[in-house]
């Protein structure tokens, strides 16, 4: 009778433990797609910031093109009125 209950209790705590593996597993796999999901938002945030930048560069070097070519047109209208 001694033996039996001690069976019991090692068969509980092999259950336990077997089962905390399991989490384990599950914890790790968990882990790695987290660290997947953070890569691909720091990934989509660069790129977001990188277009965002071009972008910004485009539209301020389009402004300045508008700018000279306005500038360039007043210059070409005093000329033609001055002759």
């Amino acid at each position: 009778m001694a033996e039996e209950p001690d069976n019991i209790l090692l068969r509980l705590l092999r259950d336990i433990r077997a089962k905390q593996d399991e989490h384990d597993k599950r914890f790790d796999a968990h882990d790695k797609r987290f660290d997947d999901l953070d890569k691909a938002i720091e990934d989509w945030k660069e790129t977001t910031a990188t277009g965002v930048g071009f972008a910004a560069h485009a539209n301020i070097r389009n402004g300045a093109l508008e700018k000279e070519i306005a500038d360039l047109k007043r210059r070409k209208d005093r000329i033609e009125r001055s002759h």
